[in-house]
Order: structure tokens, then C-alpha cells, then sequence
């Protein structure tokens, strides 16, 4: 009788045990949203909204409010959420972030403004899928609203604003008009006027004062920053490419080259030996420095908890 009631003591304490896990996986809270700050190159700097400027020397997470700088040099990985919804501000940008609510997994909003230089962003895999996500970069000339894919912004010191879609689909609103479709393969500069074409072959750009390079032998262009990786095609001799980011020292450049529709790594764009093209003096004073473990520059993406290559850099 004893063992009866022991065994019985057991299996309630058992239950009650599975009724609060039950509980408590039912009360844990979905996902909390992030904004964490990757010092890809120093100098960073951020000013909250109610603060005084200080230079980031660690990974940190912005806030609401919060406006990011960077000098000359710096170049920071912002990632929004874990799965690749990320964006990246290069040198001489400063970005400030107005809200950020709601998870990957379920809705969110991000709303940014881009007061000056280089942003280039994208959507990871869930939340690309979720229409109810807001995802939008304001800039002196119109507000952007990423659908889908990728985009690149660039703010001038006059003022003047560029948009390219490398990938997927944004919505343009300039003041209270209706939205305009700005697709892959498009790009806009001013508020004005229709997207144009991008690239009429699929590597040479149409958009003036880019960086380019000139190819002046036949060339292979790599899915990834390296001799061993897989080709996705060539290049002839005298082909002008889109320069969009470089590793250190320019060894490999990341350009605009248009991937087979069924390659879903490709995005749009590969890599380059840096030494065997030649960069146009007058458009590549400042590359953007590409952060390798980024989704948006074909790397595995940041992880959460480990430890990635643009950890703190003091």
C-alpha cells in the first residue's frame, strides 16, 4: 500500500511538472526583436535620441531613436533579426532608427531614416514571406518600403538620392502620392521621373557615377570571395562592372551580375579577382567594405549566439 501511494505521490508531482512547463512555454514571450550593431570597420558613432554622440568600441544594440554614424572608414552590420533581415551602412552614413517592434516569426515594423551616404538592406527568409512585415528606409527625397529581396540607397551631400533593386520589389512614396513599384533590375534617382533599367546585359550599369571596373581579359565571376568557389559565369575582355562592395584591400570585388533565375543563392550578383580588373579611379575613391558573414554579401548571416568575424573591433 505504501509503494501504491508513493508511486502515486510521484506521478502527481510528474504531472504538475508538465502542467507549469505547459504553462510557462505558453506564457514565454515570441522572439524579442534586435537591432544589434556589428563593427565591421571602426569609427562608429551613436547619439540617442535624448543623448550626447559617443564612439561605439563593441557590438551593441540600437534603440529606438538612436542615430548611427560613421567617419571615412567605418562600415557597420546592423542585424534587424537572426534570419537575415539585415541592413549595412557604409562609410561617411548616418542612419537613425524611428521604431522597432514586433518579431520575424509573427509581424514587424522597422522604420529608418537614411540622413546621409550608403545603406544597403534586405529581408531574411521569414520575414520576406509575412506581408504584414513593415520594413522602411526614409530619405530627404521619398520613403522606401522593401516588399521583398534587396535594395541599395545612397543619400548625396546635395541631397540627391539613388535607389537600386537588386533583387525583389520596393514601394516608393514621395510626400502623401500614391506608391510607385520599383522592381529587380530597376533603378531611380531623384523623386522624380519613371525607374529606369538598370543593366541592359546584366553587368554594366546604366547608373552614372558608380563605382565600375573594367574587365581587360576574359574572367570568371565566383558565388563567393574565393578561387575554389562555384562560377556563375563569365565575363568577356572590356566588360564594365557595378562595383558594390570589396573585401580588405580590394583583394576580391563583389559586383552586379545577373544570376540564373533558378539559383537562389545568387542574388544578383558575384565576386571578382580585385588585381586582375581595373577599377575607375574617378567612381571607386570609397568602396564599400563587405561584411563576409552577412547574408546580404552571401555569407551564413550573423549568429545569435556566436562568435562571428565582426565582433568588437576596439
Amino acid at each position: 500500500m505504501k509503494s501504491f501511494w508513493r508511486l502515486t505521490l510521484i506521478l502527481a508531482v510528474v504531472l504538475a511538472a508538465l502542467g507549469a512547463s505547459s504553462v510557462l512555454a505558453q506564457d514565454t514571450p515570441p522572439q524579442p526583436v534586435y537591432g544589434a550593431i556589428n563593427i565591421i570597420v571602426p569609427e562608429l558613432y551613436s547619439t540617442p535620441s535624448d543623448g550626447v554622440e559617443t564612439r561605439l568600441i563593441e557590438r551593441s544594440i540600437m534603440e529606438s531613436g538612436e542615430t548611427l554614424r560613421t567617419d571615412e572608414e567605418g562600415v557597420a552590420l546592423l542585424t534587424w533579426f537572426y534570419e537575415g533581415s539585415e541592413s549595412v551602412l557604409g562609410q561617411n552614413s548616418s542612419l537613425t532608427l524611428n521604431e522597432l517592434s514586433g518579431t520575424a516569426e509573427t509581424a514587424f515594423v522597422l522604420d529608418l531614416t537614411l540622413n546621409a551616404g550608403h545603406l544597403v538592406s534586405g529581408l531574411g527568409y521569414v520575414a520576406a514571406a509575412n506581408e504584414d512585415n513593415s520594413f522602411v528606409v526614409n530619405t530627404p527625397a521619398y520613403a522606401v518600403k522593401l516588399l521583398r529581396g534587396q535594395f541599395e540607397l545612397t543619400v548625396a551631400e546635395d541631397g540627391t538620392t539613388s535607389l537600386v533593386v537588386t533583387e525583389g520589389r520596393v514601394e516608393v512614396t514621395v510626400g502623401d502620392a500614391e506608391a510607385v513599384a520599383v522592381d529587380e533590375g530597376q533603378y531611380l534617382v531623384g523623386a522624380a521621373g519613371e525607374a529606369q533599367t538598370l543593366s541592359t546585359d546584366g553587368a554594366t550599369p546604366n547608373l552614372t557615377g558608380a563605382c565600375t571596373a573594367t574587365v581587360p581579359t576574359n574572367l570568371v565571376v565566383r558565388f563567393a570571395p574565393n578561387q575554389d568557389s562555384r562560377s556563375l559565369g563569365g565575363v568577356l575582355t572590356g566588360q564594365v562592372l557595378w562595383v558594390r562592395a570589396a573585401t580588405e584591400g580590394n583583394l576580391w570585388l563583389q559586383v552586379y551580375f545577373q544570376t540564373a533565375e533558378d539559383d537562389e543563392e545568387g542574388h544578383n550578383y558575384g565576386w571578382v579577382y580585385g588585381p586582375a580588373v581595373d577599377l575607375n579611379p574617378d567612381t571607386c575613391g570609397t568602396i564599400l567594405r563587405a561584411p563576409l558573414d552577412s547574408m546580404l554579401f552571401g555569407g551564413a548571416g550573423v549568429d545569435e549566439a556566436g562568435t562571428v568575424e565582426s565582433d568588437p573591433i576596439s
